[in-house]
């Protein structure tokens, strides 16, 4: 409704006379477009089949430009059937009429069905991507993919075009037979006019100038043949004028239902494949096309709505015969910058190709092949100079590279071949950068960074000391055969310095995944780690890694690796194996080491006990407002969301506070206050509180401070001081 609103407000609008006067243009452009199309697909012995092949392309542009145009998410959006799926069903062309060993009718009409299969094949695919909303998995096809497809279609469009013209089949081994004196003056000519189209097209040439060569091309062709005393007959039986036009000079219907019967349906089951691989490369042109709209537009363009439209378009334009095609974004933008943005446009163009497909009246068959084929000529040439050269001096040499390999492999093999080259090179570079990606996030020692255990004054001091013994590495991203090994070399490095670590941590929380090979290569690591008197740590890794590293070690080897359930209790297990190594290493050194350890910590020590002194000293003078509370292992002292009660003075044991996730954020001691604010004012609790041994705490109530405050107002205020001075402390651990 909102389109059809649209359109009845521009129906008298200004932009209605802009899109008649433009549209006219355009399906004059579109026209030769078509007649080109029919040129590269009907080709060789099929060539007498060019003028039906013409109005099954036009049928098809018609039914593009109506649908689309009126349909699409874009104002203003011109399709028709596109030049690189037609090359890549030419290749069908030419395999049908040399080697299935029918007839002509038989095996136009089986190049038609080829066709339709392939509109219908495309139009469903381009459907079902729409309707299902799965376009935005397929907006990140690499640029190189795509270059080297449209550079490939430029080279076989180049080889194809100097095919019409010289009315011989050329490929790459055939080329030198072209310079022979009897076919260089068929298709030096249309080069040279191709070859000129490309410079002024690229140096800001428009529609107009083009249209405006190929009338002037075409009447200094006949006034060429008029003083070489050439008849038009005599033109076209020497292939240098278009011939084969179908019933009274009409180019629809370009083919009747009843000649199916002509039809090799073996050949055509047989050829399957090939149609895929055109459904492929239009799949990539309206991805290219759209996304260059976009960019060019400003505009935000619905991406899966223009998939279903041009799918229905497909399927209804692929029952006439038409190749399939897409969203054209050579014809859109002109008619965009000329202010042509209304759906009218299209309407405009759908009827003038309707009315040409039955009242051509034998014109195109005056149309030189030269001009037709230097029009494919400039296409594929624009294709090379987009993509070959002007691409070089804006994309790295890897990627052009790869747009390089992927159009000679095209040109040289045919488009499924170049899809499997694109393919296996892209991803032989993917794999190539994504292994020089650094895996480490943060790499750290036990000396950096510590967990939220609580530990003694002599074990802090210890781990200080040793903590460098424990390295840990953070990792991130996807682990598979190429990082893996990089990993692992960094992981061996400390060793190779001759400064084992004790424990080597990897903490797997921001690891999306590890392929079979990272995986085998983690465990000959642990393997050797273990060998050497490592520990190795494996942190938040899923459960399906887990598996996987628990079902590539031996049943012998289950102390290899260890598995924690985050890098905070991973710490905590590295540092007990820290300090275990160092206990006993100072019960062999016996009471020197002790005695040198109890000297190093003896200040910490007083202080500790200053604090706790101070802290029972709180209590006892707190003791009417408070109450004692007992727990067991395990129990909550505080739920998160819940209002606590009051704030917990920790007097035994040990609480473990723990974010709404349940990851440990810190633990907490005697002398310790667990939710100090919910002595000031009820308010819920952010985090949980978990008593991790039998624990004993005594509890102020907001009710409480206001009677402190009330009754004792200097033991209100040292209150104040020590929470302040609690807070400050936790902010710092």
């Amino acid at each position: 409704m909102k389109r059809l609103s649209e359109m009845h407000g521009d129906l008298l609008s200004p932009v209605m006379m802009r899109a008649l006067a433009v549209g006219a243009l355009v399906a004059a452009v579109v026209i030769i477009h078509c007649l080109a199309l029919a040129a590269v697909i009907f080709k060789g012995p099929l060539l007498p089949y060019a003028v039906q092949g013409a109005g099954m392309m036009v049928f098809g542009a018609m039914v593009f430009c109506l649908l689309i145009g009126t349909t699409s998410s874009f104002s203003g959006m011109l399709a028709c059937p596109q030049e690189i799926p037609a090359t890549a069903i030419a290749a069908l062309g030419a395999a049908v009429a040399a080697g299935s060993g029918l007839g002509p009718d038989a095996a136009f009409t089986t190049m038609v069905v080829l066709l339709l299969l392939s509109g219908v094949i495309t139009g469903l695919l381009f459907f079902a991507v729409g309707h299902f909303r799965l376009a935005s998995f397929f907006r990140f096809i690499p640029y190189p993919v795509a270059g080297g497809f449209f550079a490939g279609t430029g080279c076989v469009l180049v080889l194809v075009s100097l095919s019409v013209m010289s009315g011989e089949a050329v490929d790459w081994r055939t080329l030198p037979r072209l310079l022979d004196a009897e076919l260089a003056w068929r298709w030096v000519p249309g080069a040279v006019y191709g070859l000129v189209l490309v410079i002024v097209m690229n140096r800001g040439g428009s529609f107009m100038a083009m249209m405006g060569s190929v009338a002037l091309v075409a009447t200094l062709y006949h006034l060429g043949l008029l003083f070489l005393d050439v008849p038009v007959e005599e033109a076209q039986a020497q292939g240098l004028l278009m011939s084969g036009m179908a019933r009274e000079g009409a180019l629809w219907p370009a083919f009747s239902v009843d000649a199916l019967a002509l039809v090799d349906w073996g050949l055509v089951a047989s050829r399957l494949p090939e149609l895929l691989a055109v459904t492929l490369v239009t799949f990539l042109c309206l991805l290219v096309y759209v996304n260059g709209l976009e960019v060019a537009t400003g505009a935000e363009i619905d991406l899966n709505r223009e998939f279903r439209v041009a799918g229905v378009a497909n399927v209804l334009a692929g029952l006439g015969g038409s190749a399939p095609g897409c969203q054209s974004f050579v014809m859109t933008l002109p008619c965009r910058r000329l202010d042509v943005d209304t759906p009218w446009i299209g309407v405009v163009v759908a009827a003038i190709l309707g009315m040409s497909l039955f009242y051509s009246n034998g014109v195109l068959e005056l149309l030189p092949m030269s001009v037709i084929g230097g029009v494919l000529f400039f296409i594929g040439g624009d294709l090379l100079h987009t993509w070959l050269i002007r691409a070089r001096t804006r994309l790295p040499a890897t990627e052009y590279v790869i747009i390089v390999l992927i159009g000679a492999a095209i040109a040289a093999f045919g488009f499924i071949e170049g899809v499997g080259v694109g393919i296996l090179a892209t991803l032989v570079v993917f794999a190539f950068r994504v292994s020089r990606i650094d895996v480490v996030h943060e790499e750290f020692t036990g000396r950096e960074r510590s967990s939220t255990k609580v530990r003694s004054i002599p074990d802090r001091v210890i781990l200080l000391d040793r903590g460098a013994s424990l390295h840990a590495y953070m990792l991130r991203g996807y682990i598979f055969f190429g990082s893996a090994h990089r990993l692992v070399e960094r992981l061996r490095q400390p060793i190779r310095n001759g400064a084992r670590p004790g424990v080597v941590l990897l903490d797997f929380a921001a690891v999306s995944g590890c392929d079979f090979s990272a995986i085998d290569v983690l465990c000959q690591f642990a393997r050797s780690a273990k060998a050497a008197g490592s520990t190795v740590l494996i942190c938040e890794a899923s459960e399906q890694l887990q598996a996987h590293l628990r079902q590539h070690l031996a049943a012998d080897e289950e102390g290899v690796l260890r598995f924690e359930m985050d890098l905070d209790h991973g710490l905590e297990t590295g540092e007990d194996a820290v300090l275990a190594a160092a206990l006993e290493e100072h019960a062999q050194a016996g009471d020197t080491a002790r005695s040198a350890l109890l000297h190093r910590v003896d200040d910490d020590l007083t202080d500790h006990l200053d604090a706790q002194a101070a802290f029972e000293d709180l209590i006892e003078r707190l003791e009417p407002w408070i109450e004692p509370r007992e727990f067991g292992k395990g129990d909550l002292l505080v739920e998160s969301g819940e209002f606590a009660e009051g704030a917990h003075f920790l007097v035994a044991g040990e609480v473990s506070v723990q974010d709404p996730s349940g990851r440990r954020l810190y633990q907490c001691a005697p002398g310790d206050v667990i939710e100090p604010w919910a002595a000031l004012s009820e308010q819920a609790a952010v985090h949980a509180a978990t008593a991790r041994t039998p624990c004993r705490t005594m509890v102020l109530a907001a009710n409480g401070i206001e009677s402190l405050q009330n009754e004792d107002g200097e033991l209100a205020q040292e209150l104040f001081a020590f929470l302040l001075r609690h807070r400050s402390k936790l902010g710092n651990s």
